[in-house]
């Protein structure tokens, strides 16, 4: 499915910017990123393994944050 920006106006720069952030929702750019270098197997599960735990963390401290606030 090809993504499509009309220029409205002759304003260039506003549809631009509205295909990057298009681009950006659909994770264009991360893929390019990931993409960009070769990473073996087992660095690949280190990284992945990596980035769980620091989006567990993350869970957690949203969560304590969150019974604190119903305490009060």
């Amino acid at each position: 499915m090809p993504i499509t920006v009309s220029v409205r106006d002759g304003n260039v720069g506003k549809s631009l910017m509205q295909l990057k952030r298009t681009l950006i929702k659909e994770g264009l750019f991360k893929e390019l990123k990931k993409r960009k270098f070769y990473v073996k197997p087992s660095l690949a599960r280190k990284l992945k393994r990596e980035a769980a735990e620091k989006q567990r963390n993350k869970d957690m401290k949203r969560e304590r944050r969150a019974a604190l606030k119903a305490d009060f």
